[in-house]
């Protein structure tokens, strides 16, 4: 009795020293998570809440007499009128993304399936081929603009000897700078795709290739019945993420030019700082800030329901 009364005893103090333990494991990821929670609701929710109540103030620094007015749905009337430069910044936007992410997919894709195999030296080429991604946008911006200075960039000197671009320079020519900003956004995010690409290939099973590979299946009908196919998922996620990413692009259009020449180059990002800081229109620039919000929300809700249908479809 002795015996059976002491091992009641000891499961009870196990018992509860477990829950004293899962009390505390729960305390402290409390503590650990609420800090967290409150620098994203501060650094996130707080700004949008801003801009969403200045969206609907007139906040226009050249009208100092109805400065903070609430004015209603006058700003994104204003924005989305007729008269509005949004749509002719939209459209840009869109031909933008358009070239950009595939031109980027299809090139870190290639990237991936060369690197994709075991040779001498991949690590250091794959930090290589990274550093473009590593490099802030701003950054990025400012060797290109170096390069291709109209006087002393080394790399305009050669198109000039080739006979390009020697009456009118690169970012004089509304066409010739578009093309200027897509090459410079391919240089820079082609790598992201690149890892994104590798990191998918790295993951797929050997089995089956394997298997194809035994069958007489040759190279390229392995990677469009096998691995492509398994890759999909991780494809919808990268393009998902450069989409929404390439779509709020400014860094180096600011840098390079300015969304000029004239508005020939103005993105989405461009416009709104335009709109807040150099028309002084808050109010209109907030609207146009949150339009922006919107689109990005809009496409990402669309991959979401794609990379959804694609689990419930491999699920079944």
């Amino acid at each position: 009795m002795r015996a059976l009364t002491s091992t009641s005893e000891i499961s009870d103090e196990g018992a509860e020293y477990e829950d004293l333990s899962a009390r505390e494991a729960r305390r402290f990821m409390i503590i650990c998570i609420v800090p967290v929670i409150v620098f994203l609701l501060l650094s996130s929710l707080l700004p949008a809440v801003i801009a969403l109540t200045d969206s609907f103030r007139n906040l226009s620094l050249t009208d100092v007499f109805q400065h903070g007015q609430f004015v209603g749905l006058d700003n994104y009337r204003l924005a989305l009128g007729e008269e509005s430069k949004l749509y002719h910044s939209l459209w840009l936007t869109l031909i933008f993304v358009a070239i950009v992410v595939p031109a980027q997919f299809v090139l870190g894709l290639a990237l991936a399936k060369i690197l994709n195999r075991d040779f001498w030296g991949r690590r250091f080429w794959i930090t290589i081929l990274l550093i473009p991604t590593m490099i802030a946008p701003v950054v990025v911006g400012m060797i290109w603009r170096f390069m291709l200075m109209p006087s002393f960039g080394f790399m305009t000197y050669y198109l000039n000897k080739m006979g390009l671009f020697k009456s009118v320079p690169l970012f004089s020519d509304p066409t010739t700078a578009f093309i200027a900003l897509m090459v410079v956004d391919i240089w820079e995010w082609t790598p992201f795709m690149m890892l994104f690409m590798l990191a998918g290939l790295f993951s797929i099973p050997q089995d089956p290739i394997e298997a194809a590979d035994i069958d007489g299946a040759s190279t390229w009908q392995i990677f469009w019945h096998i691995e492509l196919p398994l890759l999909r998922p991780m494809i919808i996620l990268a393009i998902m993420f450069r989409t929404i990413d390439a779509s709020k692009t400014f860094d180096i259009v600011h840098v390079l030019t300015e969304g000029g020449p004239g508005n020939t180059t103005e993105l989405m990002s461009v416009f709104a700082f335009r709109t807040s800081f150099v028309s002084w229109d808050l109010g209109i620039g907030a609207a146009v800030c949150l339009l922006i919000a919107f689109f990005s929300l809009l496409v990402a809700s669309i991959f979401y329901k794609v990379v959804s249908r694609e689990t419930v479809e491999r699920a079944k």
